[in-house]
């Protein structure tokens, strides 16, 4: 009887090793804010930029849609559950309840990724450290990733490693999701050069977004303004000029916000990221806008 189990146990082991060693790599990538997720002070987190400094994950299959990832740069299975805030981090040595999870189709090359032990989709930018969190009952933005594989990222292409959008004719088109998403407009660059914050009653009314196809719009409670902008590894580089309509603007302080928008969208050439806020910069490096998500 002893022999017969060894002789499982060495089966099952020989099984597990196969199952990782097929196992597709990729990064992960916040649908919400483009961010790829890396390892932050052990927990993992939508927080980089750079699809080079991301953390890779081999993806080992379970029993129908159920998974585990494995970093590769720890070589430890992503758990959930992490303290009472039920992070997720890299680490754990074998895979049981909280280091499976469901991998939910959503359409296209999306996915949310559920917890198989507590039954909560996986959120990313929990807190200000943009954490992932098995905590949310249902999907939302917030709850939907890519499985990008390492080779298409950095050219344009969101292909999904796990068989769905192979890029098509995305890399011909701007790119910017890696800032797709809903802002306040804190700070405009006047003038004179120097970035001053948005005050007053037009602090309330200046908003901008991005959607996925690169497409900026903008206001501060006057005129609608548009452009679109290619974003890549937090290079920008404008498609076109500014659309915008023609209103008459009440005060000078929404004219003169306007037109530093304007030069934001059409001469900013890097985006600074700090925390959940994105400077805009010109060729030298000076401030012409920040933003903050929402």
């Amino acid at each position: 009887m002893k022999t017969l189990i060894r002789s499982l146990l060495a089966l099952g082991l020989l099984v597990a090793s196969q199952a990782v060693a097929k196992a597709e790599e990729i990064l992960l990538q916040s649908v919400e804010s483009g961010m790829y997720v890396t390892v932050v002070n052990g927990m993992l987190a939508a927080a980089s930029a750079d699809a080079r400094r991301a953390s890779r994950f081999d993806t080992v299959r379970l029993e129908g849609d159920r998974m585990a990832l494995r970093d590769l740069r720890s070589g430890g299975f992503v758990r959930a559950g992490v303290g009472q805030g039920t992070y997720l981090a890299p680490g754990s040595r074998h895979i049981r309840g909280w280091e499976t999870f469901e991998l939910v189709r959503i359409r296209g090359d999306r996915v949310a990724l559920r917890s198989a032990q507590n039954g909560k989709y996986v959120r990313a930018g929990v807190g200000r450290a943009a954490l992932l969190a098995a905590v949310s009952p249902r999907v939302g933005g917030w709850e939907q990733f890519r499985l990008v594989n390492p080779r298409d990222a950095g050219r344009g292409n969101q292909g999904n490693a796990q068989g769905g959008n192979q890029g098509g004719n995305q890399g011909q088109r701007p790119v910017a999701a890696n800032l797709f998403g809903n802002y306040v407009i804190t700070h405009i660059a006047a003038d004179n050069g120097f970035l001053v914050p948005v005050g007053g009653q037009m602090a309330a009314r200046a908003q901008l977004s991005v959607d996925e196809n690169g497409t900026v719009r903008a206001s501060v409670g006057c005129n609608s303004m548009s452009a679109r902008l290619s974003i890549r590894n937090d290079l920008v580089r404008a498609e076109g000029g500014v659309m915008t309509t023609k209103m008459m603007c009440s005060g000078q302080g929404e004219n003169a916000a306007e037109r530093g928008i304007s030069r934001a969208l059409t001469t900013s050439r890097s985006l600074h990221r700090h925390g959940r806020a994105v400077t805009f910069r010109d060729a030298n490096g000076a401030d012409l806008m920040t933003i903050e998500r929402r």
